[in-house]
């Protein structure tokens, strides 16, 4: 019949099957193609346990360092399925953590010291949500701003005359008198609270520090093995083997307890009318947040606080006793812009370039927390690096762990890293600053340490208020300096090697002023 179309013979349907598929195959190769993004380059895994002997036991800022001369400024590692970017790059770091926050602002799962301990209740450890939006808040409130950090001057003042004193009476109790002076100085902020005048250890102070030795040491991924395999937190308590839920119980429990125990000491100073003004005090007399969200911060204010700040003041001292010439130098730029009948405060802080870029110094020199506490992808992203660099995938729960060791010193950004040189931060005709350590050493993005400026604040008052008064040099034997052992301990919060110094004050003016109110 005319106008109707024969069935199509089997030739025919080939010949159209040959013909899309043709059409197919040449759309997808004429077509653009976006490079299939991988993980960023690293050493070759084993099977199933993948680079756990690749990653490091010890100084893993170092080896991290070296791992990042071969495999670039960002690599990856996996262990058991689990994969870790570690970044060396400001840049990239700043890429990832700043400008794409959202996607990088939580923290990684640490069953032993988190969940099981109770330390994921603290803020450095909390994951990412409406919880930490709130306690930053706060804090940004109470000390995140230069008007704010002025009303703890006074404070800070008291605080370390009190240091200077102890230090003259104990030299060889160094290190002792800084970790009771910077625990003083937090808990006055947090809680209100005033050590104990004496000798005797100060049982609040000591049940705060129990806290933050717990706190570091089990704030790595890697601290336990049911860290790195997460099914063991199920092995039951009885069998060999599970003692560590054990212990997470009693360290779970002395958190707890000391955490209520600070809220319980402000809420009775508060009723009986003696209570000094502080953090949880404000908060408890605004009565509009809940007793479980500033408890908890206030514990974060003195875990996350004393620490740090002990020991960038202990590599203060290994410094000064190192560098006798840079010492000489900031000291004669106090007695200049000061003088000898007071001690320096932050007010003084622009007629003293020297001092101010000396502190900079101590934290870029001695990174307090050398690979910062990591943070952790929400989702899958494809890290575009732009140009002719291939993308990167990063996949949802990767660990990404920032080495802000080597970012601050690494020599493309600053000149002979390793060596202490304060003039590095003051610019001349001849030269610029070089970078601000600040903008390295303290965190990126929503996780900043809300902290900053009141650190730096302390550093600054604390290590001007040290020169004024006291000479620091090594110790000698038969007449020889005796070299300290250079270097910084392993563990989410470092401090340098043990080493040994003579502290005695300049001069008879000084002595005055060390023991006066």
């Amino acid at each position: 019949m005319a106008g109707v179309p024969k069935s199509l013979s089997f030739s025919d349907w080939g010949a159209i099957v040959t013909l899309s598929l043709t059409c197919i195959v040449s759309v997808y190769y004429i077509r653009p193609k976006k490079p299939r993004a991988r993980l960023p380059p690293g050493p070759r895994g084993l099977p199933f346990i993948g680079n756990v002997l690749d990653i490091p036991t010890k100084s893993y800022w170092l080896e991290f360092a070296e791992l990042g001369d071969v495999w670039g400024d960002i690599f990856s590692l996996t262990a058991f399925g689990k994969t870790m970017i570690i970044v060396n790059s400001l840049e990239v770091a700043k890429d990832l953590l700043d400008v794409r926050g959202a996607n990088f602002s939580d923290r990684p799962v640490i069953r032993m010291g988190g969940e099981l301990a109770g330390f994921n209740n603290t803020l450095p450890l909390a994951h990412y949500g409406d919880r930490v939006r709130k306690e930053r808040k706060l804090f940004h409130r109470f000390f995140g701003t230069q008007p704010a950090v002025k009303q703890f001057v006074p404070l800070l003042s008291a605080e370390i005359r009190k240091l200077l004193r102890n230090i003259l009476l104990s030299p060889d109790g160094l290190i002792d008198e800084i970790r009771r002076a910077t625990g003083a100085i937090s808990l006055r902020i947090a809680y209100g609270y005033r050590l104990h005048d004496g000798p005797e250890r100060d049982p609040f102070l000591e049940m705060f520090e129990t806290v933050e030795h717990n706190f570091f040491n089990l704030a790595t991924r890697a601290a336990f093995l049911v860290d790195i395999v997460p099914v063991l937190r199920y092995w039951p308590e009885w069998l060999p083997g599970g003692g560590f839920h054990t212990l997470a119980k009693m360290w779970s429990k002395q958190v707890h307890d000391t955490v209520d125990t600070g809220l319980d000491y402000v809420k009775k100073e508060m009723a009986a009318g003696t209570a000094e003004t502080s953090f949880l005090s404000n908060l408890l007399e605004e009565g509009s947040h809940e007793n479980y969200l500033i408890k908890w911060a206030a514990a974060s204010i003195q875990v996350g606080g004393s620490g740090t700040t002990a020991a960038q003041l202990e590599a203060f001292f290994l410094a000064m006793s190192l560098y006798p010439d840079i010492q000489a130098a900031a000291q004669r730029e106090l007695d200049q812009a000061v003088g000898n009948d007071r001690l320096p405060d932050i007010s003084d802080r622009a007629q003293l370039p020297y001092v101010d870029a000396l502190c900079k110094e101590v934290i870029r020199w001695h990174v307090a927390a050398p690979l910062a506490v990591p943070h952790r992808t929400r989702e899958d992203y494809i890290y575009d690096r732009g140009g002719d660099l291939e993308p990167l995938l990063i996949p949802k729960d990767s660990v990404i762990i920032p080495n802000v060791w080597k970012m601050a010193h690494n020599p493309e950004r600053y000149t002979n890293p390793m060596e202490f040189n304060p003039s590095r931060f003051i610019a001349t005709d001849s030269k610029e600053a070089e970078q601000d350590p600040a903008e390295i050493c303290f965190g990126y993005g929503r996780r900043i340490c809300a902290g900053k400026l009141l650190a730096e604040t302390a550093v600054f008052m604390e290590c001007s208020a040290i020169l004024s008064v006291f000479n620091i040099s090594k110790p000698r034997e038969n007449g020889v300096p005796v070299e300290p052992q250079l270097g910084q301990t392993s563990g989410t919060l470092s401090h340098v090697l043990p080493f040994g110094c003579i502290v005695e004050a300049r001069n008879a003016r000084a002595l005055v002023l060390i023991q006066s109110d």
